[in-house]
């Protein structure tokens, strides 16, 4: 494989009537999955375009994830659904109360036998994919967590939580829950005194496929850049801090392509962006402009398709959803 990233080319594009925030396409890369700020799950078979509303949550629909032979959902109410595609059609494998409230990410381990995911309590969980039992559980973290991922090593797990004027990445230890090591990520707070409301926060979290980079994501300050935070998974030192043209906006989601580059999507009022990064350089490598912010990101399993969701409209409040694939194979 040998993939450019300036080379992208929109392949397809699916209309939703609600504001996207998430996207994942199934293991053998047939099925796209989205959801959003409504109950239903955008399902569309890309060899002949077909469009599936699946229903089973409740609520807005915020992280999606491959794991194996499954694809996961999670819902603002807590609840976690497992959906098997093997078949003709994807149906619901299982459905977990998975935890108290919102959820707010995902993460699956390198062998897909178990995932992870974090809440606005506070709370991760540790499950196993094939059928969602409960395996471990974190101490309670005081602020929302808004990030999570399983080191490679399948012995740790990183989380980034929403800490007022000082958010933090965390390292932990798996077997024992003892923390490793902890960063403050003071750059991407957007804290307000006069209010005390914290507008920033790290917003998406992700690991170098080796494990020695965690990437934190968000915006610099109240009002500045989309920022990208990388950081040494060793010793926590910052290597990069990359933020570019899109003022007022935030990166909501970072995912690494498995050649090695960074994939971060986000963006502002009715404008956004996905981007690729050299993260060993600190430089970009390659944006595509999109009609609306970009909330979530995900590669095809071949490697040479990636798909963006995102939110359309002109006001403060977008209006409906876009689920746009992206070629790389040129």
């Amino acid at each position: 494989m040998n993939i450019d990233p300036a080379q992208s080319k929109l392949a397809t594009e699916f209309k939703h009537e609600a504001p996207l925030l998430a996207c994942a396409f199934d293991a053998a890369g047939r099925f796209l999955f989205a959801g959003g700020r409504d109950r239903g799950i955008l399902a569309v078979d890309l060899a002949s375009g077909r469009k599936t509303v699946l229903a089973g949550h409740e609520t807005w629909v915020g992280a999606l994830a491959r794991a194996g032979q499954l694809t996961l959902s999670a819902d603002y109410a807590g609840r976690l659904i497992a959906w098997d595609s093997s078949g003709n059609e994807p149906v619901l494998r299982y459905s977990v109360e998975a935890h108290p409230s919102t959820i707010y990410g995902l993460s699956v381990a390198a062998d897909g036998k178990t995932f992870a995911a974090c809440d606005r309590d506070g709370t991760v969980r540790i499950r196993q994919t094939a059928d969602g039992k409960l395996l471990h559980e974190l101490p309670r973290i005081e602020f929302p967590v808004y990030g999570v991922a399983l080191h490679p090593d399948g012995l740790r797990i990183v989380t980034a939580d929403r800490r007022p004027q000082k958010p933090r990445v965390k390292v932990w230890e798996i077997a024992s829950g003892k923390e490793q090591l902890s960063i403050d990520v003071a750059e991407l707070s957007g804290y307000r005194r006069v209010e005390d409301i914290e507008w920033g926060g790290i917003r998406a979290l992700a690991l170098s496929p080796d494990g020695s980079q965690i990437v934190a994501c968000g915006r610099s300050g109240y009002d500045g850049q989309a920022c990208v935070m990388i950081y040494d998974a060793g010793d926590g030192k910052l290597q990069h801090k990359l933020a570019l043209a899109l003022k007022g906006g935030f990166y909501y989601s970072a995912k690494f392509h498995p050649q090695g580059f960074l994939l971060t999507a986000g963006g502002d009022l009715a404008k956004g962006e996905f981007r690729s990064w050299d993260s060993i350089q600190g430089k970009s490598a390659a944006f595509v402009a999109t009609p609306g912010p970009c909330h979530g990101l995900d590669v095809h399993p071949d490697g040479k398709r990636v798909a963006v969701a995102l939110a359309v409209g002109k006001g403060s409040t977008p209006e409906s959803g876009l689920l746009s694939v992206y070629d790389w194979s040129a």
